[in-house]
């Protein structure tokens, strides 16, 4: 008889639905392939932090019931892997049920960790202090300027001893497969990977995110090498000319390669990737339009601002509180 196992996955308001049922239907899943209820779950939520009681909001407004976390019966099994699912509102999520829950479950030696952007309150609790950590791509900047002494990286996922986080999405089922796999070895995760037309369990040294750069590389070798280094620069900007030079061409091929690859000019490219730091940035953090205008290389904030609107159709403080 296979030890059982209660998983709890803690929803932050606006959580990713589709990370959260990659998650559940791979214990689920798994069972059937056991033939016994090995993995059990439950889904829990602070119901302070909610406007109403009908149940916790995905970032599909499709909402799920949940148990609330404060009002737990202290007679409920205890979670073996506590998981925070988070969404695009995650960074902002502040709660004293939760820090109480994660550090609790952390002291009974638990498996703590984060599926998405449930990372920013995993972290905010110090939970993540001295372990590996990732995050969806989209939130790494800001993740690493809130949490500059961490250890974070660009994987898929993540497995820390006791710890351990995923960027969403379908990298949620690999990691649950991940676990399935350390329990009941490669054939039953290899079988569960089946029911979802899954051909293999990604290794958690994926990367998670192709930049410009490598998505250039099958292009042109000079527009590849031209695009990392703006990317490495967005904060003290290159001129077109450095740029060029660096790559081994004159501004007049660099030119022609961009426009013919890419159908914009080089420094309209530079300043579209700028923006869009900018645009994460925004909603992703709490820090001053000032302080983002300098951060992507724009001289001020009504600088940031002329382009934000240009690109995005929306000011700072538009974009920034979202639709």
């Amino acid at each position: 008889m296979a030890k059982s196992v209660q998983v709890e996955f803690v929803l932050v308001p606006g959580f990713s639905l589709l990370s959260l049922s990659c998650a559940v239907d791979a214990l689920r899943a798994a069972n059937l392939v056991l033939g016994q209820t090995v993995y059990a779950w439950r889904l829990s939520a602070d119901f302070d932090h909610l406007a109403s009681g009908d149940g916790v909001p995905s970032s599909s407004d499709i909402r799920l019931s949940a148990v609330p976390l404060a009002a737990r019966d202290s007679s409920d099994t205890p979670p073996d892997l506590l998981a925070v699912v988070g969404g695009e509102r995650s960074h902002h999520y502040d709660s004293e049920a939760l820090a109480v829950s994660l550090k609790r479950a952390a002291a009974r030696g638990a498996r703590v960790g984060s599926i998405s952007d449930g990372a920013f309150p995993v972290a905010a609790n110090g939970l993540f202090d001295g372990y590996r950590s990732t995050i969806h791509w989209k939130c790494l900047d800001a993740y690493r300027e809130r949490f500059p002494d961490l250890d974070i990286r660009t994987s898929i996922y993540e497995i820390d001893r006791n710890r351990f986080s995923c960027a969403g999405g379908t990298t949620s089922l690999d990691l649950m497969l991940t676990f399935v796999m350390e329990a009941h070895g490669a054939r039953t995760a290899s079988l569960v990977a089946e029911n979802y037309a899954h051909d293999r369990i990604r290794e958690a040294a994926q990367e998670q995110h192709v930049t410009a750069a490598i998505r250039m590389a099958g292009r042109n070798q000079h527009v590849a090498e031209a695009a990392l280094l703006m990317e490495q620069h967005l904060e003290d900007p290159l001129s077109v000319d450095q740029i060029a030079r660096a790559a081994g061409i004159s501004t007049r091929q660099l030119s022609r390669l961009f426009r013919s690859q890419l159908g914009r000019s080089p420094g309209q490219f530079y300043l579209d990737l700028r923006v869009d730091r900018a645009a994460s940035l925004l909603r992703q953090t709490s820090m001053s339009v000032s302080e983002i205008a300098v951060g992507c290389g724009f001289q001020s904030a009504s600088h940031l601002g002329r382009f934000l609107k240009r690109r995005h159709g929306a000011t700072p403080g538009q974009w920034r509180r979202g639709p």
